[in-house]
């Protein structure tokens, strides 16, 4: 089991992506959201919008109209995660910041898919398709773990598993 003083900075990191999430998107919908004259407004002509989007899918609005089996793999895929993490006895820190925004991130979304029906997308990049920040969450969630799992083990993560036994 981590520390606590692990297990508080992710519960930490997790609830302030869900909060900056659910903000963002409480601003996007009353400034270009269903029933405002403007549904985009461009940010750098071209490249960077921000517009209104519903996502009935997954990533990309790949299998669209199946919120309830979205919710579902979003829960478990974050509950395994969760359970490995607190298995560790002292899981390095860039384990804990990844999990963390990754829990966030799933759990923003899942707040959409469970409030909403859909998730509210609003960033606009170039020819992707639109994502707003739980997707930016996860992603970057998703890049810490890889860049983690195949860099060296370095002094700082010896002396931080020693500090636990200690």
């Amino acid at each position: 089991m981590p520390a606590r003083s692990d297990t508080v900075a992710l519960v930490g990191i997790a609830t302030g992506i869900v909060a900056i999430d659910q903000l963002t998107k409480v601003l996007i919908d009353s400034a270009i959201g269903p029933g405002q004259s403007e549904s985009r407004v461009e940010v750098v002509d071209g490249w960077l919008a921000l517009e209104y989007a519903q996502n009935r899918g997954a990533a990309f609005g790949v299998l669209s109209g199946l919120v309830p089996v979205l919710a579902a793999a979003s829960f478990a895929i974050l509950a395994v995660l969760v359970l490995l993490y607190l298995r560790q006895a002292r899981p390095a820190l860039w384990q804990t910041v990844a999990i963390g925004v990754i829990s966030g991130g799933a759990l923003g979304n899942l707040v959409d898919r469970v409030r909403l029906g859909h998730v509210v997308d609003f960033l606009s990049v170039g020819p992707w398709p639109n994502f707003n920040v739980a997707d930016s969450a996860i992603t970057i969630g998703v890049l810490v773990l890889i860049w983690g799992s195949t860099r060296p083990t370095t002094v700082f993560d010896v002396a931080r598993a020693t500090d636990q036994e200690s």
